[in-house]
């Protein structure tokens, strides 16, 4: 087992599957229920969201995301948020799963594991302390309830058609013998192989990009080895969400084949914004200052994405200030100074209109002069002095 692409000194275990889930996916197929696998999401929450957008779900649809849903981009700590409160969402423990959770100690405590760290682990640790607002002890405390959930996910689903699973499956060895090292970790052993490991099931799996599986950018693989049925023996999805060509994430029907591809969203780019090759062409591989390979918000672990957050909020808190002041909202002086967010108090300009009902309407007072000689019932309006205007 030397070839496989795990050289850590991981504790891994043996294959966990959840029955009643299985049962209630393949009920669920066989309802006429649609159910998609998605590949490796790596923290790309806003790509994530569109992307089921795009899939339109009905409630009795289901999602699969087939591991490494964290590290490397910009939100791992929203992402698994969203997964875990999202009904239709279900998850399998892929690779960076199983290091990131090594970082839960027996007592119940976080002590980030280096070897993840290096990893992509250090993008995924600093969204935590982002979304605790800077307060570690909060961060370390999500991490650990987040990560043991994360740990507690099956690493492969087996229904009467199909496989999922994370990494693949070792040829070599029988199918239910295999644990977390074959299922999370293999590569090269797995998509090499000519036949099919399951004669009935089409494996459906992450981790490896399409690119590496001699696919073109952007597009899923399919192996050349076909069932009985004629369905392929096994259909790559990990499309890569921060590849240089082509990023994006991938959601592929188990039952049509139908593949709906939603692109990586500007926001989630961060590999073009730390891409230093002043080379311009389509195809450049791009390349990070220090050799960064993860989301900026790994620099500094987030403190720089929380001085970032903070200027654009206060920035956008003095535009609003002067647009309600434009409409007769004024601030006092100081809150124009103020770095802290939010505790402004508002005060009101007098309203001009019920303001200018409370005086006089004209000049302040006259006195009106009868000409002289003029009868007093002749002194209408066009006999009249007007004088004394104070």
């Amino acid at each position: 087992m030397n070839s496989l692409s795990c050289k850590l000194n991981l504790p891994l275990g043996p294959s966990l599957r959840d029955p009643s889930l299985e049962a209630d996916l393949q009920a669920r197929l066989d309802d006429g229920h649609r159910l998609y696998v998605v590949g490796d999401v790596h923290g790309h929450l806003a790509t994530f969201r569109a992307l089921l957008h795009r899939l339109n779900l009905t409630p009795e649809d289901r999602v699969v995301c087939l591991g490494d849903m964290i590290d490397r981009g910009p939100d791992s700590a929203g992402l698994v948020d969203l997964l875990r409160s999202h009904p239709q969402v279900i998850c399998l423990k892929g690779n960076h799963e199983q290091m990131a959770v090594q970082s839960v100690q027996m007592d119940g405590t976080f002590e980030a594991w280096q070897p993840w760290m290096k990893r992509g682990g250090k993008s995924t640790y600093a969204s935590y302390i982002v979304q605790a607002e800077g307060d570690l002890w909060q961060a370390k405390q999500t991490m650990v309830d987040d990560f043991i959930w994360l740990d507690n996910l099956p690493t492969q689903i087996v229904l009467d058609h199909i496989r999922l699973v994370h990494a693949g499956y070792d040829p070599r060895m029988p199918l239910d013998m295999q644990g977390e090292k074959e299922l999370l970790w293999i590569r090269k052993e797995w998509f090499q192989h000519e036949g099919a490991v399951d004669p009935a099931r089409t494996v459906f799996f992450g981790h490896t990009t399409t690119t590496k599986l001699g696919d073109a950018a952007g597009e899923v693989a399919r192996s050349e080895a076909l069932l009985l049925d004629g369905r392929p023996a096994w259909v790559g999805v990990d499309v890569g969400a921060y590849n240089h060509v082509s990023p994006g994430l991938v959601a592929m029907d188990v039952s049509t084949f139908r593949v709906v591809k939603q692109p990586t969203l500007r926001c989630d780019r961060w590999f073009e914004r730390i891409n230093t090759r002043k080379n311009t062409k389509k195809n450049a591989v791009w390349k990070g200052e220090e050799n960064l390979r993860e989301a900026e918000v790994a620099r500094s672990f987030g403190l720089k994405a929380l001085a970032s957050r903070a200027k654009k909020a206060r920035t956008s808190t003095l535009r609003a200030q002067r647009e309600l002041e434009e409409v007769g909202v004024v601030f006092p002086p100081q809150a124009h100074h103020d770095q802290t967010m939010g505790g402004y108090r508002i005060f009101k300009r007098a309203d001009q209109r019920a303001k200018e009902a409370t005086l006089p309407r004209g000049p302040t007072g006259f006195r009106v002069y009868p000409k002289t000689g003029m009868k007093r019932q002749d002194s209408g309006v066009k006999g009249r002095r007007l004088t004394g205007v104070s």
